[in-house]
């Protein structure tokens, strides 16, 4: 109760920020006393500054944040899913619950899918029940590039960003006008394919993007007939009631009326139909379920006015999403279940960001978010949060000193408010090196589920107080234009963990009582001596110790493998390109003794793209080619040796 009453005292809270406004009024005294030049030379500082920022996968909003960003242009000609392409970027962990359009969450920096923002073109798409995002409800048909920023970022982002934060930010419109599809099929009957078409005009343009997604999901296995340590019994199987079917569909419009004023409109829709197979001991062939999201977004843009370069932004937002579970015949639940649940978050925030002097680009944001949960298991829940923010980017000696301090406020209505600072530095000496880091803290807001669910054996705790974290990075880039390296330690303190305690018979109940310490060393590069040939590899070590069980370095909280690496080999001879890639989790624990592990997974792929022509791309691909008995969740089996072809066009 000492540390609880410690970490909600209003002091401190007030003491950080105080200490923040100082820090930034000093950063300020030392700006304006350095010699200022024209405001054309100011411009175009700060164009070349956000051109260097991109090349070496750092954030334009906050240069000293580990960021890696995904370009999916890289993947033309080539079947993947979001899930596997965000499971190479470093620092991440991707749990599969069960192989091709399955439910996929992620984990960044060992911290939990609930602890991780999911925003697709900045709206958060996390749900407020709760359980992380399904990354593969994303289709990747419709991404331009991946985001991945790593490490405790709710002075930016608000609210579950412990871990850090995945950004997908979906295709542009406008430009030249383009006609693009893509054709996969290969194993299990699984078939995907897009096509798209965006337009320009002179004040206007235009984006329309439609997938569809179907597998048949029924590979083979090793079924160990619920003995694992008795080989006998084993026998082949194959999983069954474990088919998708996924439909997404975008549209984007934007108009500029005048030279300084930009109006875009976007509705991103996906809808799906699973079957849900169940365990491998317990299986449930009749048990299916349904989903179905759509976000709707207005944004009002005024960029770039004579005034200090101000610039504004208006977006209002509205994600609505559907579930529907059924099991007609009580197969997993042991009574016949049908559960239909639906959930609105509108949402309205305001960003206003100008220049000042030469140095400085300051920006002051505020949001509203409302989520409405209607299902009669929560009682129907709803939840306000209000937040304001406001940052400093300050670029000083030339560009080689760039610092960040942040601090936002969110009042979140049955959860209570938040206070969380952040300061970052990066400092480039060389012009192919930069060394930075950040400190912050970052909260979580208890979900609905853990706040309200009260069903079966589970019972909601209404007086949950949000988890908190205290976040440190620190690290080094090497950039030419034939190398990439990046190398960085992390940590991350958790405190006021959610956990379900046992509170009489079989009823489970969520208090805090947790406390969590993460930390870790990642590393990633890429090498490209010569034009024809490259090699690209990330490696995450992570240690997750649970403070409350002594927290021994021995001891790793379950579902956070230890060791993850991903390696790629590609050649580009004439209009070929063949690669190879390598795909390593550690051993993964699932009792928080460490008694039982999931085996290490080592997952091969190999591939060739070719451009026939100036318009097609054909691919052939094969995934797992050691037929490696893969799995991430216990009783969940992933598919083993697997092939595709693709071709892709565009005009």
């Amino acid at each position: 109760m000492k540390i609880l009453r410690k970490l909600s005292s209003p002091r401190r809270p007030i003491r950080v920020a105080v200490l923040v406004c100082a820090l930034i009024a000093g950063f300020v005294a030392a700006a304006i006393a350095d010699d200022e030049p024209d405001a054309e030379s100011t411009e175009k500082n700060l164009d070349e500054y956000k051109v260097t920022a991109r090349r070496v996968n750092e954030s334009l909003a906050d240069p000293p944040a580990f960021v890696e960003s995904i370009d999916m242009s890289e993947y033309e000609g080539r079947f993947v899913t979001t899930p596997e392409v965000l499971a190479r970027a470093v620092g991440v962990n991707v749990r599969d619950f069960g192989g091709l359009g399955r439910l996929s969450t992620v984990s960044i920096r060992g911290a939990s899918a609930e602890q991780v923002v999911v925003l697709v073109d900045g709206v958060r798409v996390n749900p407020a029940s709760g359980g992380g995002v399904d990354l593969s409800s994303i289709p990747p048909a419709h991404i331009e590039r991946i985001e991945v920023i790593r490490g405790g970022d709710s002075a930016f982002f608000g609210d579950a960003a412990i871990g850090g934060v995945v950004n997908i930010v979906t295709k542009r419109a406008g430009g030249e006008t383009a006609n693009s599809g893509s054709l996969s099929y290969g194993s299990f009957n699984t078939l995907q394919n897009s096509a798209a078409r965006s337009e320009g005009f002179e004040r206007a343009s235009y984006l329309a993007s439609a997938t569809y997604f179907h597998s048949d999901g029924n590979f083979g296995f090793r079924n160990n007939n619920g003995t694992e340590f008795n080989d006998e019994d084993d026998f082949d199987d194959i999983r069954k009631n474990n088919e998708t079917d996924n439909r997404g569909a975008l549209m984007k419009a934007s108009f500029t009326p005048g030279n300084h004023l930009e109006i875009g409109a976007q509705n991103e829709f996906y809808s799906s139909e699973r079957g849900v197979p169940g365990l491998v001991t317990f299986p449930s062939p009749n048990v299916h379920e349904e989903e179905l999201r759509n976000t709707a977004t207005l944004t009002l843009a005024i960029a770039d006015l004579p005034v200090n370069r101000l610039s504004w932004r208006t977006r209002l937002s509205y994600p609505y999403r559907e579930d529907t579970y059924k099991d007609p015949r009580g197969e997993q639940t042991g009574v016949p279940q049908r559960t239909e649940q639906a959930t609105h978050s509108p949402d309205v925030e305001q960003t206003i960001q100008f220049v000042w002097g030469t140095h400085q680009i300051w920006t002051a944001s505020g949001q509203f978010r409302r989520d409405d949960l209607r299902d009669d298991d929560f009682d129907n829940p709803t939840r306000d949060t209000v937040s304001g923010a406001i940052r400093d980017q300050i670029l000083l000696a030339k560009d080689v000193v760039t610092l960040v301090p942040a601090v936002r406020y969110d009042d979140v209505s049955d959860a209570g408010d938040a206070w969380n600072p952040k300061f970052g530095a990066a400092v480039k000496p060389l012009d192919w090196m930069t060394i930075k880091g950040n400190a912050g803290q970052s909260f979580r807001a208890p979900s609905f589920a853990e706040l309200y669910y009260n069903h079966g054996f589970v019972e909601g705790n209404p007086e949950l107080h949000p988890e908190r974290a205290t976040s440190y990075d620190a690290g080094a880039q090497l950039h030419t234009s034939w190398l990439f390296f990046e190398g960085a330690a992390f940590r991350s303190d958790i405190e006021d963990l959610i956990e379900y305690v046992l509170v009489s018979g079989f009823r489970y109940k969520p208090y805090n009582i947790g406390r969590a310490r993460l930390d870790g060393v990642e590393l990633s590069m890429r090498f490209e001596p010569v034009h024809f040939a490259a090699l690209s590899g990330t490696f995450t070590l992570l240690r997750a110790r649970d403070l409350e069980r002594g927290g021994d370095d021995d001891t790793q909280i379950p579902g956070r493998p230890r060791h993850t690496g991903f390696a790629r080999a590609e050649g580009h001879w004439d209009v070929f390109t063949p690669f190879v890639e390598f795909h390593y989790v550690g051993g993964n624990f699932i009792t928080a003794a460490n008694t039982k592990l999931l085996p290490e997974r080592k997952i091969w792929n190999v591939g060739l793209t070719t451009r026939a022509n100036d318009h097609v791309t054909l691919g052939m691909e094969a995934k797992n080619v050691g037929n490696d008995e893969a799995v991430d969740v216990r009783g969940f089996p992933l598919p083993g040796r697997s092939v595709f072809m693709t071709v892709a066009v565009d005009f």
